[in-house]
């Protein structure tokens, strides 16, 4: 973690309440969403099921999810910050997954969600919900099947885009996909699900399946540093990313014109300590004289490019510290899961020569998990003597109510192969069906054995079957 940096950016922040709106050139206003469209539908903490999964303590700092994120995008001029929040998950889910550089289409994201899913056709706004229904159900491409356009369209693009309530949805998406978009691959995720917002839940889910969170949240302008904000405005703080939890007096001015946001977390800080400030910038002080300092923030991925907001950021610029209190009372949380995809191989070579034959051993024994046991279950095939190893495919079934709880592992001899790593989240049952080069070499006789260990409380299944063809 960046504890020099961290250190830095606390100190800044106490003196920064010199500065003020016009002394620092910025990236100008900041484009805001919809608050009702981002926050449609989206269930009360009441309403989640809270389930924490990790055991042992939580980690102070986490910031391992950075490595598995696509670059920092610009939304430009155009309110559509769930789009982004949502296709940065989908790539940083498709990182995980192992794809190499993802890079989907916005544009298309936008049209999906409003045509064939068929919401908020009257406005630009959207939210995690229906943009992760739009991934699941009918994908979207790559972003040079259809590149964003950073502004909306205007009556120099159409006509009828007069800016008016009832222009056509079209206007806001910028028309139609061009055919190469229709045509084009389409990757898919695993469905969306609500999480509760509240800290514990977020990070065990980081913890858990390693993967980020979408939040989106009702927007406070002080809080965020933001042009349009009545009170008084920090610079030192957009430059470095910090957004506090707002106080009284943002939460009632913010609210005379509401406006939402939807970022991506990626981690936490929860050492990480800024002071409290009221309405004019000022440290608020206890009763001592002591600031009071807020504490705990996490670490997210923002959509308003590189050049404004978190350009000191130590992750990188357009990288932010989003208050967790602020999330705790204002944010609704979406999460999917890491897709089923395999990375494309070399073409075979028809020069290399052709292994003769494959034998394959089968376990059809039906085996119960125990749940939130270290000691998990074995499986053992006996294979007999042949040619020494080559590739090993190997095919397992397990149904089980929580994926994202269980390791599986592939063992002969003092070789042990990793085949599957608490991902997945929270989707039903394990099928793999995968090709390991871990035993190349090896004198094939003697013990396969198939470990299974449920890493979690709550949930619970079974091995059905497995096999491998060597």
């Amino acid at each position: 973690m960046f504890r020099k940096s961290l250190l830095v950016l606390a100190l800044l922040s106490l003196g920064a309440s010199a500065c003020d709106a016009g002394e620092t050139p910025d990236s100008g206003d900041a484009p805001l969403s919809d608050l009702d469209a981002l926050l449609e539908g989206a269930p009360t903490n009441d309403e989640l099921p809270f389930e924490i999964k990790a055991d042992g303590p939580v980690p102070r700092q986490h910031d391992d999810l950075l490595e598995l994120q696509s670059p920092v995008k610009s939304q430009g001029r155009r309110g559509v910050c769930s789009i982004f929040s949502t296709v940065g998950l989908m790539e940083h889910l498709y990182l995980a997954a192992g794809m190499e550089n993802p890079d989907f289409s916005e544009q298309y994201m936008q049209w999906s969600a409003k045509f064939e899913v068929g919401s908020f056709p009257q406005s630009s706004g959207s939210n995690a919900f229906y943009n992760l229904r739009a991934a699941s159900q009918f994908g979207i491409p790559a972003e040079e099947a259809w590149p964003y356009e950073i502004d909306q369209w205007d009556e120099d693009d159409d006509a009828e885009c007069d800016g008016e309530d009832d222009q056509p949805t079209r206007c806001y998406t910028n028309g139609q996909p061009p055919a190469e978009a229709l045509e084009a691959e389409k990757f898919h995720l695993p469905p969306g699900r609500w999480l509760n917002s509240t800290r514990a839940s977020i990070m065990d889910h980081i913890r858990v399946n390693g993967t980020g969170v979408i939040v989106g949240m009702e927007f406070f302008y002080q809080a965020w540093n933001h042009r349009k904000t009545e009170l008084h405005r920090d610079l030192g703080s957009w430059d470095q990313g910090i957004v506090r939890m707002p106080n009284d007096e943002d939460i009632e001015v913010s609210r005379e014109a509401p406006a939402g946001h939807s970022i991506l977390i990626v981690g936490w800080d929860l050492d990480m300590q800024f002071p409290r400030v009221d309405g004019e910038g000022n440290t608020i002080l206890d009763a001592d004289g002591n600031p009071v300092m807020e504490t705990g923030f996490y670490l997210f991925k923002n959509s308003w490019g590189t050049e404004g907001f978190g350009i000191d950021h130590p992750a990188g610029a357009g990288y932010g510290w989003l208050s967790m209190e602020y999330v705790d009372r204002f944010g609704r949380a979406r999460v999917s899961d890491v897709p089923d995809f395999t990375p494309p191989v070399d073409p075979i070579d028809p020069d290399e020569p052709v292994e003769p034959g494959n034998d394959t051993f089968t376990s059809e024994a039906r085996v119960e998990i125990p749940d939130n046991d270290d000691a998990g279950i074995s499986s053992v095939l006996e294979v007999p003597e042949g040619a020494a190893v080559g590739a090993v495919s190997v095919q397992v079934g397990i149904d089980h109510t929580w994926r994202g709880d269980l390791i599986v592992r592939l063992r002969h001899g003092d070789v042990v192969e990793v085949l599957h790593e608490r991902s997945g989240g929270a989707q039903d049952d394990l099928e793999l069906d995968l090709v390991t080069d871990a035993f190349e070499g090896m004198d094939r006789e003697g013990e396969w054995v198939l470990e299974v260990i449920d890493t979690a409380r709550l949930d619970t299944g079974s091995l059905n079957r497995w096999s491998i063809t060597l």
